[in-house]
């Protein structure tokens, strides 16, 4: 019998090498997915503006995807302003994202609208929705894309929809809010009733949550979505949201509240030659923002 006890035993010990534990840290390590993040491209056939050089535009965008590819990501966001100006200006972006064969998921900026008033209602980005802000879960983790620009003075022809814009951000500026700007927008009551729907039923389903945003609502900046509060409001009421992801603000930001990431990625339009980009890994509790150019690199635990 003792020579039965000392033959398991030795079989245990051998099972539990410093090998095949290292083994077994590094696979707990391994990330569930990954996905790349663009944002204010701002691309069209223009001279440079100050630190804007739209035209290099296109081969930073090149430059990132080509990275996606190369680490095999699962998909790829865009977060708003993918054109500086111009209808015609889609169509040399929208050719380089295409042609990449990545997934991609886009939401649209206020810069997205400066296009002639017919194109408006029609723009090239393929979204899964007409009105602009959707959903879609992926290995258990739900991701919310936001329009922010459904409250704005440019993103539709329609005199009384200006007007209503117009109305809502001389109010902001009376009460002395300073992301009371006509470049920024906002989002619909309807839109806010479905982001708390949907969290609440990430939660119920157990699944922590991604959100984009073209504009930021945390901290406090003059890009903000003209109605962060409304936002941050529901966002309060929920535990479940890892990472508030937004462009707009080309400098980047972060903040936290509530135990959320707000995380403003910077602009690839700024600066001659270096690009702006990331590539995020999402683990069982932290996610890692790989930054390439002048993105910078973060670790996020959640």
């Amino acid at each position: 019998m003792s020579t039965l006890i000392t033959l398991i035993i030795a079989s245990l010990m051998s099972l539990a090498t410093p090998e095949s534990a290292e083994n077994n840290a590094e696979q707990a390590q391994e990330p569930f997915f990954s996905f790349g993040i663009i944002t204010d491209v701002q691309y069209c056939d223009c001279d440079p503006v100050t630190t804007r050089f739209y035209r290099n535009s296109l081969f930073k965008l090149t430059e990132a995807v080509n990275s996606f590819r190369e680490d095999s990501v699962d998909f790829m966001i865009n977060l708003g302003d993918l054109i500086e100006k111009d209808y015609n200006s889609y169509k040399s972006v929208l050719k380089i994202i295409e042609s990449s064969g990545l997934k991609t998921y886009h939401i649209t900026g206020n810069h997205d609208y400066s296009v002639e008033n017919r194109y408006k209602k029609h723009l090239l980005l393929p979204m899964p929705s007409k009105n602009g802000y959707y959903s879609f879960v992926h290995k258990g983790f739900r991701f919310i894309f936001l329009n922010g620009n459904e409250l704005s003075t440019y993103s539709s022809a329609n005199k009384s929809e200006i007007r209503k814009a117009r109305n809502y951000i001389a109010k902001l500026k009376e009460e002395g809010d300073v992301n009371a700007i006509d470049w920024n927008g906002g989002v619909s009551q309807a839109q806010l009733s479905w982001l708390d729907k949907q969290l609440d039923e990430a939660n119920r389903e157990n699944q922590k949550v991604f959100i984009m945003c073209h504009f930021p609502v945390y901290p406090e900046n003059l890009h903000n979505l003209l109605n962060y509060r409304d936002v941050n409001a529901i966002l309060g009421k929920y535990h479940n949201v890892i990472t508030f992801f937004s462009g707009h603000n080309h400098a980047g930001n972060y903040g936290n509240f509530n135990m959320i990431h707000f995380v403003t990625l910077k602009g690839m339009v700024e600066t001659e030659k270096t690009s702006s980009y990331s590539l995020l890994e999402v683990y069982h509790n932290k996610i890692w923002i790989k930054g390439s150019g002048r993105e910078r690199g973060q670790i996020l635990a959640y």
